[in-house]
């Protein structure tokens, strides 16, 4: 895959984070960290060319959805 899919991953992901901080009133840092720890990046990266064509909430929504049901676990 190309550079440039890749730099659209990464944008992607940090925007997913910077959203998911705004939401929950959380820096980005602590959100990025949550994510790592919980499987969230994996998530978002495998499903990235589905999730990216999403609307915001519906995103969130899944991020939630994967945090809730223990998929991660």
């Amino acid at each position: 895959m190309s550079e440039e899919f890749f730099e659209r991953k990464a944008v992607f992901i940090s925007w997913c984070i910077e959203e998911y901080a705004a939401v929950r009133g959380q820096n980005g840092q602590d959100v990025a960290n949550y994510f790592a720890a919980h499987d969230v990046l994996d998530f978002l990266s495998k499903h990235y060319e589905i999730l990216h064509t999403q609307g915001r909430g519906s995103i969130l929504e899944a991020i939630a959805d994967f945090i809730k049901t223990g998929e991660n676990r």
